[in-house]
């Protein structure tokens, strides 16, 4: 064990994230993070009550890569930009992605990234609950993109069964040859783009709604 540090809640998270990055989420453990630090597990514990909320401090760390975008762009393309900011910032540490996906961070970068969201979709003259529930509607959209994506292979069997049976039905006219890799980024992209025509065209159906009323 080397020699024990100073301990701040923010040289555990940064040892963690680090010892994620380079051994994996398995290795995460209380046991292993105080080792690297030089303490008793149990100081760890003065910081964080639990092991997942430790985690949770490492997940809203590595989301701090995740930049904000260009403030000159369109109110849709900040979100496409910061949808993609996160997705690889999460993938860029393996041994935090999964938590990331399963506990989308709440901190200060958390925070940061859906407080950018909600300013876009406020431009895009959503109403006030409808920009809270697409904010919710993206994180769940990124969360299991993000779950997927930890476990994104190549075209393995399972991808040509599903192929093969989708080729078999006689109700679809397109080839299963077209099928993403799950977890691709190829996916990502294409059901985040169906996503924001979504939340588009209820931006759309809300104004005119509003212009309707007010006659």
């Amino acid at each position: 064990m080397s020699k024990p540090r100073f301990l701040t809640p923010d040289l555990i998270a940064r040892t963690a994230l680090e010892l994620g990055d380079h051994t994996g989420e398995k290795a995460m453990t209380m046991r292993r993070i105080a080792s690297e630090l030089g303490c008793d597990p149990m100081a760890l514990y003065r910081h964080f009550r639990s092991r997942e909320l430790l985690l949770d401090a490492v997940a809203d760390l590595a989301v701090a890569d995740a930049a904000d975008p260009d403030p000159d762009l369109a109110w849709d393309e900040r979100i496409t930009a910061t949808a993609h900011a996160i997705r690889g910032a999460a993938l860029r540490h393996p041994g935090i992605s999964a938590h990331i996906a399963s506990r989308p961070p709440m901190g200060e970068n958390g925070q940061r990234l859906g407080a950018a969201m909600l300013t876009a979709l406020d431009e895009a003259g959503l109403s006030p609950v409808t920009a809270v529930r697409s904010v919710q509607t993206l994180v769940a959209y990124l969360a299991s993109s993000l779950a997927m994506a930890v476990r994104a292979g190549v075209r393995d069997q399972r991808w040509e069964e599903v192929r093969d049976v989708i080729s078999e039905l006689p109700e679809a006219e397109a080839p299963g040859e077209e099928l993403f890799v799950v977890g691709s980024a190829e996916q990502f992209r294409f059901g985040l783009r169906l996503l924001m025509a979504g939340i588009k065209a209820e931006a759309v159906a809300e104004s005119e709604a509003e212009g309707t009323g007010s006659r």
